[in-house]
């Protein structure tokens, strides 16, 4: 008996592993978190009205896009090109008027994550 369960425990142990590899081998590796974190965490101030908050993530976001993405802007010109307009239509409003639109933030915001899952790399 306890040769069978040893057995039938190897055999799962084994699959399990076999599916972990395999689905690691076909996933998407997400880059782009970072961004979309800092994204939905400046959405989120602004919808809360906390436009002090709001500011300071856009402006994080906008400095970690500038320093990290250095590797894309050589691979993809044209993909970070499109992604950094993106970004900076969603947060240009919330850094410089005093009182953005909030369907146009929510918008733009939706184009930026868009454009963003372009750049997850396979």
């Amino acid at each position: 008996m306890k040769t069978w369960i040893r057995a039938g425990m190897t055999m799962t142990f084994a699959l399990c592993l076999t599916i972990a590899s395999w689905a690691q081998q076909s996933m998407p590796v997400d880059n782009m978190s970072p961004y979309r974190t800092l994204a939905a965490d400046t959405l989120a101030a602004f919808n809360a009205h906390d436009m002090t908050t709001a500011k300071r993530k856009a402006r994080e976001l906008e400095v970690a896009w500038d320093k990290d993405q250095k590797a894309l802007e050589k691979k993809s010109p044209a993909l970070w090109t499109q992604i950094d307009k993106a970004m900076d239509d969603f947060i240009k409003p919330i850094m410089k008027e005093k009182s953005p639109d909030a369907a146009k933030v929510k918008t733009t915001y939706d184009a930026f994550i868009a454009k963003l899952q372009g750049a997850v790399t396979k």
